[in-house]
C-alpha cells in the first residue's frame, strides 16, 4: 500500500502564503496544538495541509486591519512635540519644587520640637539635681549601711 503524498508546509511557507510574521504562525500552531508532520533538515517541522486548511479558515475570516499611514516627521512636527514635552517636564519641576517646599517645612517643624523636647528635658534634669535631699531619707541610708551590732551601741 502506498501512502498518498499531501502537501506539507514548513512555518515560514505558512507565513509567507498568509502575510503574517513567522512569530504569528508560530504562535497560530502552539496555540492549536498542531503536532509536526515530519521534521526535515536543521530541525525544521513539516506541518500537515489540515494545518494549513485551518490557517487559512482563520486568516480568510480574521478582520484585515487598516493599513497604517506614515507622516514623514517635519521639523514643525518635531519641534512641536519638544515644546509640548518641554510643558509637562516644566509642570512636573515645578510640582517637585512645591513637594520640597512643604517637606522643608516639615523638617524644620521636626527640629523644633526636638530642640523642644531636648530643652525640656535638660530642665527636668537639673532641677531634679537642685532638689534638697530629704534629711530623714538620709539618716534611712546611713542606718542601712551599719550592721546590727553598730546600732545595739549607738
Amino acid at each position: 500500500m502506498a501512502k498518498s503524498k499531501s502537501k506539507t508546509y514548513t512555518t515560514s511557507e505558512l507565513a509567507n502564503h498568509f502575510n503574517i510574521s513567522v512569530v504569528s504562525a508560530s504562535r497560530f500552531i502552539v496555540k492549536h496544538n498542531f503536532k509536526p508532520v515530519k521534521t526535515g533538515n536543521h530541525n525544521a517541522k513539516y506541518y500537515s495541509d489540515a494545518v494549513y486548511q485551518q490557517m487559512k479558515k482563520y486568516y480568510q475570516n480574521k478582520p484585515k486591519s487598516s493599513v497604517k499611514q506614515r507622516h514623514p516627521a517635519t521639523k514643525d512636527g518635531i519641534i512641536e512635540q519638544l515644546q509640548a514635552r518641554i510643558k509637562e517636564q516644566t509642570a512636573t519641576i515645578e510640582l517637585l519644587k512645591q513637594q520640597l517646599t512643604v517637606k522643608d517645612e516639615q523638617i524644620a517643624t521636626a527640629n523644633r520640637i526636638a530642640d523642644q523636647a531636648q530643652q525640656l528635658d535638660l530642665t527636668t534634669h537639673n532641677q531634679q539635681k537642685s532638689l534638697p535631699i530629704n534629711s530623714n531619707d538620709e539618716q534611712i541610708n546611713t542606718q542601712e549601711k551599719h550592721s546590727w551590732i553598730w546600732k545595739l551601741f549607738h
